[in-house]
Order: structure tokens, then sequence, then C-alpha cells
């Protein structure tokens, strides 16, 4: 039974002490993602808007340009006609027309002229724009009298439309991608129709002004609009992840510093509180409703703090009714251990919980028997081993009590020995807490200088040497060390005046 005790109440001791973090996403973390993710997926959807109208755009461009070309050859083509052809001189690698026999003229110098026809003429165009790398034009029809101008699968289905569908619907032609030669092209066909000027050329195969004779395809290289959207595409992502970052920097330099740091700093308050730390006080000057409800945390502070304070008076009171002689016993060791921690040089906190600790350190004597708390004869073994168990019995008391944890050392420790040969644990050396070993001094010296009805009290002095006798047996030496400094500044039985000390021998 003692030993679970005392593993309860070193359990307690640890989570305390150490205050383990618990592996959970805080409020700042959750505003980064959600803004993060707002942000992102807002952008995303803009610039995902953006970069289709730029591709359409882009796509749109080079629609017009299919137009432009086909207008532009057509014209040629009209012009040719209207003007009967043209001639072009012979030259090497300039050949006759395999279907115009009996076409070529000479001048009267004896030079050779070819005769080109709007066919040719466009074909010879296409060529010369196709070693540049622009574009191309192909001449083709279901009537074929040159096999170069067989249809593609493509201008095949286009050609059946145009008929079916009849010029005046189809004019403006058709367009669509595709793959040439491993590169992606973007084609546009348009419908030819037989005009006056045509039947010279096509009179042997049955056309009338007005027929569907066959069909102009020009195919423009893709590889500079693909470069293009790519281009667009790398800026915008560029643009996006940058636009994202500031966005999202933005709106959290301002939340984090509207929302999140009043958010945080009430937080540390009120894990201060949990810890009962009741000296903290919320400190914001927001102008808002973060700042009342800091004054709402100061002012339910000051509560707990009071009650915290009633709390301990309450317990000290039941610990000096039980025991008359030892009235003032809490106040007194609290003011030594106070000042003994001072002189070692610990901080307000650390004096704080030796204070809380001293107060606290005989609340275990409340569940010890009167008759054996208050006898006026020297103790059993019986009755001693009872009472030693009001370290175990007060450790047990407060140790679901939070605000109470930080005085556990004391309650408990504060009769174990520097040399190990105290109780309940027999702990020793730096294995002692020093809250216990400056405790141990201090209320070591106020029984000693104090009357019990077994014996008379010690002077100051005399006390004061005793302690020092047992420094490295029963103290330690630098609490005791630190105790005589005390003791030489007056501090002791001058600075709270304890009525009950003996005047010097």
């Amino acid at each position: 039974m003692q030993e679970t005790v005392n593993a309860g109440i070193q359990l307690r001791m640890n989570l305390f002490f150490k205050q383990p973090m618990k592996n959970r996403k805080t409020l700042k973390i959750k505003f980064i993602l959600a803004i993060g993710s707002v942000v992102t997926l807002f952008v995303a959807v803009v610039f995902y808007w953006m970069l289709q109208q730029t591709t359409q755009g882009i796509m749109a461009q080079l629609d017009e340009q299919s137009k432009a070309l086909l207008q532009q050859i057509i014209i040629t083509r009209t012009w040719i006609a209207d003007h009967g052809g043209l001639f072009v001189e012979k030259r090497p690698g300039v050949e006759a027309g395999p279907f115009l026999s009996d076409s070529d003229i000479k001048d009267t110098a004896g030079k050779t002229y070819h005769f080109r026809n709007p066919a040719m003429a466009t074909r010879e165009i296409s060529d010369y724009a196709a070693t540049k790398g622009l574009y191309k034009f192909h001449l083709t029809s279901l009537k074929l009298v040159n096999q170069a101008n067989s249809p593609s699968p493509f201008e095949r289905d286009a050609l059946l439309f145009f008929q079916k569908q009849g010029y005046d619907k189809v004019k403006s032609g058709l367009t669509g991608e595709g793959d040439e030669n491993g590169f992606r092209v973007y084609r546009r066909i348009v419908p030819l129709q037989v005009e006056e000027s045509c039947l010279e050329c096509h009179s042997n195969q049955d056309y009338v002004v007005g027929d569907i004779r066959g069909a102009l395809t020009v195919t423009i290289p893709m590889s500079l609009a693909i470069e293009s959207v790519e281009r667009h595409r790398y800026n915008l992502i560029a643009a996006w992840f940058g636009i994202v970052c500031l966005v999202s920097a933005l709106i959290y330099f301002f939340l984090n510093r509207l929302v999140l740091r009043p958010v945080s700093h009430l937080h540390h308050v009120a894990q201060s509180l949990i810890a009962g730390e009741y000296s903290i006080k919320a400190d914001l000057s927001t102008g808002d409703e973060f700042e009342s409800l800091a004054q709402a945390f100061n002012d339910m502070t000051d509560r707990l703090k009071k009650g915290y304070e009633g709390t301990i008076k309450s317990l000290v009171a039941a610990i000096d009714a039980r025991d008359p002689y030892t009235k003032g016993h809490t106040a007194r060791v609290a003011h030594y251990a106070t000042a003994i921690a001072r002189e070692m040089g610990f901080g307000d906190e650390f004096v704080e919980g030796i204070a809380l600790g001293a107060t606290l350190h005989d609340i275990g004597k409340i569940g010890i028997p009167d008759d054996i708390l208050c006898k006026s004869l020297p103790l059993s073994e019986e009755e001693s081993t009872l009472m030693k168990n009001h370290t175990e019995k007060g450790a047990a008391i407060i140790k679901d009590a939070d605000f109470l944890l930080c005085a556990l050392p004391a309650i408990l420790y504060h009769h174990e020995r520097h040399d190990g040969q105290g109780y309940p644990q027999g702990l020793q050396g730096d294995t002692l807490p020093m809250m216990a070993k400056i405790i141990s001094v201090a209320d070591t010296f106020d029984a000693m200088t104090t009357d019990r009805p077994y014996r008379k009290a010690l002077s100051a002095k005399n006390a004061l040497e005793e302690i020092e006798k047992n420094s490295g047996r029963q103290f330690d030496p630098e609490v005791v060390q630190a105790f005589r400094v005390v003791c030489d500044k007056k501090l002791i039985g001058t600075g709270c005046d304890p009525f009950h000390l003996k005047k010097d021998e």
C-alpha cells in the first residue's frame, strides 16, 4: 500500500516538474495550414483561368494566322487565274509543268519561259515557305489530276463534308490539330469553288461554275505556339507561387499580430494558472475583445489567488489548532526557509515555492491522532512510527491538487538526512531536492528553539551550534553555511520578531 502511494506521488511530481509537451497541432499551425490552403486554392483557380485564357488567345492568334495565309494565297491564285497565268524564266531547278503541254514560250532574245497556273504557283510558294520552317499549302481534291494532290484522311473527311453541306455553309472551312513528322501542327482547310476562270484548266473534269472542285489546306507548325503556352505556364506558376507566399505571409502577419499573439499570451497565462503561478498577469492593450478577455483573466486570477491563500490559511490553522505548543511553527519555518533561499541566490519563483512548501510541510499531521500529536511524554516506538507517517500522509493529501504540487518535495522529504539516515525513503546527498534540504534546517531550528511538553527550548545561538555540528551528516553543508550568514545578518530573531526565542545566555 505504501509503495503504491509513493509511486503515485512520484508520478504526480514528474508530471508537474517535467511538463511534457503534447503531440498536437497548435493554433498557429492550424492558421498557417488554413490560410495557405485557402490562398493556394483561390490563386490556383484564378491562375488556371488565366492560363486557359492565355492558351485560348494563342490558339485564336494561330487560327487568325491560318485564315490570313489562306486568304492571301487565294487572292494570289485568283490574280494569277484572272491574268491567264504567269511565266517564269527557265533556270536550273525551274522545270516545266508536267500537266501543261506546249506551254513554254521564248522571247526575242531566245530565253525560254515556263507557264505557271494557280495550282503550280501555290505548290511552289508552299515549298518555298516550308523550307523556311513557316507553313505549307496543299491543294487536294476527290477528282485527282496530279497524285501529289491526294487528300490526307483529315482532308478527305473535310471534302466529303463540304460536298454534303454545300459551299455557302462551309466556306469558312474546318480546323484541326495533328502530328506530322513527329511535330504538332495546326491545319485549316477551305473549299475551292469553281469560277469562270477555272474552267480553262479544268474543262475536262465536267465542273460547272459554283461546284466545289477541291480544297486548299494550310499547315502551320505549332512549336512556337506550344513554346509560348509553356512559357506562360511557367511564368504563371512562378507568379502563383510568389503571390501565394506573399499573400499568405501578409495575412499571417496581420492575423498573428491581431489574433494569434493575444491568444498565445492568454494561453500562456492560462497554463501558468494551471501550474499554480498566481502572480502572473495578462498584459494586453489591443483595445478590443482580447483586452477585455485579458482583464477577465486577471480578475479570475485574483479570485483564484484569494481562494488559494484562503485554502492555505485554513490548512495551517487546522494544523496549529491540533497542537498549541507548535502554534506559529509553519509561519516561522517559512520565514527562515525563504531567508535561506534568498541568501543562496534563488529567484522569486523558487522562493515562493519554498514558502508554500514550508507552510504545508507538516500538513500530514492532520492525520495523526490527538493522543499522539499532543502527548506530553516521549513517544513509544509504535507511536513514533505513526508520527513519521505524517510526511507520506501529507503528500497523499495534496497529490491531486495541481496548484500545491510544487510543495511536494518539502512535505515528503523534510525529514530526510544528508547522510541517508532519514525518512521516509532514506534519500541522501544530491538525490535530495534543494527545497527539502532548506526546510529541514529551518524546521529543525524552529523545533529546537520552541518549548515542548517534554523539553525546554534552546537559545538561537545553541540551536545554530547544534545545526553546524550536524552539517554534512543530517544537513547539507551549503545550506548550513547560508543559514549561518542569515543569522549573522540578524535576519533570524529580528526580521520576523519571533517572541518565543530565548535570549542568548
